[in-house]
């Protein structure tokens, strides 16, 4: 018996954090949340984690949502702008007009997978995925996963995802909005959706322009003017629902992408560069439930994807880049709505690149993947019954006791395994498990462990050789094992909701891919023998009712620990050791005012960590207002200062960005 005991408590401080926390009182959970519209819920609905709609405390995954309201109250039009005061991902931003990529937990822009409902838009040539170029108007919500997630996506999700879900018609809908800001920025657009009986459309067009012609400090510490940063944007984005049957849908989306911009240099240097950047992408899917147990999706799409660049001074050169992405895929879901659901899936994917720098190049890409949620709610009675057999009536008794104290409600399990075969290298083979245990109505457990790996680029692999760079044929493959493990606390009462949340991560990259500085300085790729990166994230949620007003205050900040080191132990270039972030927000629906900011510590952007970016922290200031004025109708405006201090800062060595800045949103229309 002294035995049971031991075991009891060994399992009694896995879950050490769990004897303390209370039962919840007081209003429940939903409602709690259900007027929260302008904060992640607790219930939020997820899709990325599994592929399957879960709510985000019953994943394993380290997971967060941009909602629909919180985009609409932006004045962001573009997804790199709406991103760069969120501390669950970190922004590399070249500068109004330029490129603004992403990471997640250490990992490079190339190693974050950027999806576009479920459909990758990273491509084979350059890796990385360019935010700015997606427009707000079309993006209903946007789910980041942290963490490995290869045995769910395949290559190139090393550091996590980030899945843009476009807006759906839900009912009729017509919007029409613009922008005014700092230096000559204006924008303009129109949203709509219809439906006739078994027909439901939706369609939204953009447009967006700016001079950027800020002002900035070079090195000499002189004040100039930024130059050859102007841009223009448009977008355009339709999508056609059919409701075949009570069982059946179909879905046809269209958008298309253009932008002409300069390309403003480091500071000192002026090429006098021009991009034109167009995309047009077609999908398909077919929903089909064919019993309340079993479904499958189809999906296909074709993307292309074409850069022109043109330089006249300094180092001319005329280049046109064009990827042209056909993929299709058939996933199927049996045993749907029980405890043990199983997503299973084919897909083929093929990337032709043509370019006047790497010529023609071609990837095909063969993959299957399984994963399942296998999902036990712990009941005594049932421990009981095994307890019968004599080899396990010590452990059950020691679980009985363990459950009695930390009040276990159930656990899950979420086993993954995916296999990629690839025209051009070594196929891919990744397994990955979850474990997610709920302890009453206040605590979860959460943890994960994975492989992933990232393919070479083609322009890694086959970048012309010249004075200055240089591609590496003879690349291999980068590789990761990693893990995570975290808990997460809830509490409620009637005038407010705390969630606390904390992981602990760790991946080992082998044979990591990074550009570097070799003999006479040439730039070329080589594979790292070992990256390690460990860290910790934190988050912590409040919401409160005042004053007989739910929700009318809500306060969330966020701190991240990222130690990402190569195999000569250096810190990697643009990796922040602290990050932290922070938004406040008060009042209700019809009128609003919130603040907001993110602190980075210093980073590095020299290799042998010689030479780094000083730390900053910016803030910013929102007010918004909505109000019914006649008929259905609404009116809304919103105003922001940015970087309120106006504070000198860089996320790209010798890449200025503006300083202090204004916008102002208008919108008017009915539904919605």
């Amino acid at each position: 018996m002294r035995m049971c005991q031991l075991i009891a408590y060994i399992l009694v401080f896995i879950a050490f954090v769990s004897i303390h926390v209370p039962p919840c009182n007081g209003r429940t959970e939903a409602s709690a949340e259900e007027n929260d519209s302008d904060v992640i819920k607790l219930d939020e609905i997820i899709v990325s984690a599994t592929r399957t709609q879960s709510s985000l405390d019953r994943i394993s995954a380290s997971s967060s949502v941009v909602s629909e309201k919180q985009i609409k109250n932006s004045t962001a039009n573009d997804l790199g702008d709406l991103l760069s005061t969120n501390n669950a991902v970190q922004m590399l931003d070249y500068g109004p007009g330029s490129t603004a990529s992403v990471s997640l937990r250490g990992a490079s822009a190339a190693q974050v997978l950027v999806l576009v409902d479920g459909k990758r838009i990273n491509d084979s040539r350059a890796g990385g995925a360019d935010l700015d170029g997606i427009s707000t108007a079309s993006v209903e919500r946007i789910e980041i996963i942290r963490g490995g997630q290869s045995a769910i996506y395949g290559a190139d999700a090393l550091g996590g995802i980030i899945n843009i879900i476009t807006k759906k018609p839900k009912k009729p809908t017509a919007w029409v909005w613009s922008n005014l800001g700092s230096y000559g920025s204006q924008s303009f657009g129109l949203e709509a959706s219809e439906r006739v009986k078994s027909l439901s459309g939706t369609m939204s067009v953009s447009r967006t322009a700016s001079k950027s012609d800020f002002p900035y400090q070079n090195k000499s510490g002189e004040s100039l003017i930024r130059k050859n940063a102007d841009f223009t944007r448009r977008n355009a984005f339709a999508k056609l629902l059919w409701d075949a049957s009570n069982s059946a849908l179909l879905e046809l989306s269209a958008s298309h992408y253009f932008s002409d911009s300069g390309s403003p240099d480091t500071i000192g240097f002026d090429t006098k560069a021009t991009k034109i950047d167009k995309t047009n992408d077609l999908s398909l899917n077919f929903e089909h439930e064919v019993t309340p147990q079993i479904s499958y999706k189809f999906s296909a799409y074709d993307r292309l994807a074409t850069m022109h660049y043109i330089a006249t001074k300094l180092y001319p050169s005329d280049d046109t880049h064009k990827v042209d992405s056909r993929g299709a895929e058939l996933q199927v879901h049996p045993l749907q709505k029980t405890s043990f659901p199983i997503v299973s899936g084919i897909m083929f994917l093929n990337e032709d690149v043509n370019s006047t720098a790497i010529e023609h190049r071609e990837r095909q890409t063969l993959s299957a993947y399984i994963q399942q949620e296998i999902r036990k709610d712990i009941k005594r009675d049932y421990l009981k019954s095994i307890s019968l057999f004599p080899a396990f009536r010590c452990l059950m008794i020691a679980l009985d006791k363990a459950i009695t104290i930390v009040h276990l409600k159930n656990i899950s399990l979420f086993p993954a395994f995916r296999w990629d075969y690839y025209s051009d290298f070594d196929a891919g083979f990744c397994p990955k498990i979850g474990i997610l245990a709920s302890f009453g109505n206040n605590l979860s457990l959460k943890a994960n462990a994975g492989k992933s790996y990232r393919a070479p680029t083609m322009n890694d692999l086959y970048w012309p050789s010249s004075a200055m760079t240089s591609g590496n044929p003879n690349l291999k493959p980068e590789r990761s094992t990693d893990a995570d493990v975290g808990a997460q606390i809830r509490l409620s009462n009637n005038i407010s909701t705390i969630r606390l949340g904390g992981t602990y991560f760790l991946s080992n990259v082998s044979d990591g891919i990074h550009w570097t500085p070799g003999q006479n300085d040439k730039w070329m790729p080589i594979n790292f023998s070992k990256i390690n990166t460990s860290g910790i994230e934190t988050e912590l949620h409040l919401l409160f009712s005042l004053w007989k007003m739910p929700d009318v205050l809500s306060i969330d900040t966020s701190y991240t620990f990222v130690d990402a080191k190569d195999s000569l132990g250096k810190q990697l270039i643009y990796r922040p050791k602290h990050s932290v972030g922070y938004t406040v927000r008060i009042g209700t629906e019809n009128l609003w005012v919130q603040t907001q900011g993110i602190y980075q510590s210093k980073r590095y952007y020299t290799t042998e960590n010689t030479k780094w970016l000083e730390p900053f922290m910016k803030h910013d200031i929102q007010i918004g207002t909505e109000r019914r004025i006649w008929n259905g109708t609404k009116l809304g405006l919103n105003a922001e200062i940015k970087n309120i201090l106006d504070k000198k800062y860089q996320l790209v060595a010798d890449y200025p960005l503006p300083g202090r800045e204004w916008s102002i949103k208008i919108y008017v229309g009915i539904g919605g």
